[in-house]
């Protein structure tokens, strides 16, 4: 019995211990981080390739537009969550960890986006980036990637920022609601029609009720006058039911109207997916990265994307028509490179076309 107790006390005397030296250990660490100031902030950036849209510079300018430079203030008082959060609400800046040390340094490891390309459609100045996020072209940062430019009209406005997915799965949520509030408002003229129904059953099933003393001539007037109320209620009936059914058809025309729009924003983020996987293929080229200079986008609004290429050898343009078959027909226009254009020069023509399968057609 006795050693039994003697282990309890012995335990409790143990974890009495541990806590004390948790406790002194913490009060040890609120003292040096309440007496410890920022020394440096270090910035380290990855990602980007060779098409940086941050630096250093911009970093610290867009802390400091925040006022949340770390450097001077004591540890203890370094939001390092404010500053995680206030980073990555820079359009440039796809992910970042801000981190601190214990002798009073701050790390700040960014991962910046990879744009493959700058659209510069009428009042449209951005990038894209291989992820379909979408950020606002840069003062000063010009970075190396085919320029799309055209008539054509995006699905987004000209201030947009963000994924071209969030977007879409967005506006068709959007739809969606609206589709859900019209098909509600159907439910009124429905019971209208049933109301009408009703009045026209109930004016139909009357009968003249003669009395004992009615005579014929009375019944018969009687026996008009039902057949004249019956005549009005069943051609009022068929004007209500007319205008209830226009009314219930101009709304499913309008839902017609949403799911047709719907089914455009479908295939528009799907001509978009492909122009995506067309600039990642060509920015894993070293060839065709150097080589497509520009695209030329038509379309949009209910039209397909129709794209044209502005190349970098020879004085031609390069028709690829719609987005469907891009890869291939980039494998096209390298096989006709080698064994066409090499054999019988680079200025013979000015324009090829790839719009069609499997064919090259030169002008």
């Amino acid at each position: 019995m006795l050693k039994r107790v003697g282990k309890y006390i012995g335990f409790v005397a143990l974890w009495a211990l541990v806590i004390a030296v948790v406790v002194w250990a913490n009060s040890l660490s609120a003292e040096h981080n309440a007496t410890t100031a920022i020394r440096s902030t270090k910035i380290a950036i990855t990602g980007g390739s060779n098409t940086p849209l941050i630096d250093n510079r911009l970093i610290e300018e867009w802390l400091a537009l925040h006022n949340l430079t770390p450097d001077g203030h004591p540890l203890d008082k370094t939001d390092i969550a404010t500053i995680e959060a206030t980073l990555a609400e820079h359009s440039a800046v796809e992910r970042a960890n801000v981190y601190t040390t214990y002798d009073g340094h701050v790390n700040i490891d960014i991962r910046q986006r990879e744009p493959i390309a700058r659209l510069r459609f009428t009042d449209y100045d951005m990038y894209l980036t291989k992820e379909g996020y979408l950020l606002p072209a840069t003062d000063g940062y010009s970075v190396h990637v085919p320029v799309i430019t055209g008539d054509y009209r995006p699905l987004f406005d000209p201030t947009f920022m963000g994924y071209i997915a969030d977007m879409v799965a967005d506006t068709i949520a959007l739809l969606d609601r609206r589709i859900e509030e019209l098909e509600e408002s159907k439910i009124p003229h429905f019971e209208a029609l049933k109301d009408n129904n009703a009045r026209l059953r109930e004016v139909t099933r009357m009968n003249v009720k003669r009395g004992i003393f009615t005579s014929d001539e009375e019944a018969e007037i009687l026996a008009a006058a039902l057949k004249q109320r019956k005549s009005e209620a069943r051609a009022n009936h068929s004007a209500v039911e007319r205008s209830i059914k226009s009314d219930i058809a101009a709304i499913e025309s309008a839902i017609g109207d949403i799911r047709h729009k719907q089914k455009e924003i479908r295939i528009i983020e799907s001509e978009l997916d492909s122009l995506i996987a067309f600039l990642i293929a060509v920015g894993k080229s070293d060839f065709w990265s150097a080589e497509v200079v520009q695209l030329v986008a038509t379309g949009g609004e209910g039209k397909p994307l129709q794209l044209s290429m502005i190349p970098r050898s020879g004085r031609f343009v390069i028709d690829l028509g719609t987005t469907e078959r891009l890869r291939e027909k980039l494998d096209d226009l390298l096989l006709f490179y080698h064994k066409g254009l090499d054999n019988i020069g680079w200025d013979k023509y000015r324009k090829i076309s790839l719009r069609y399968d499997g064919q090259v057609v030169c002008k």
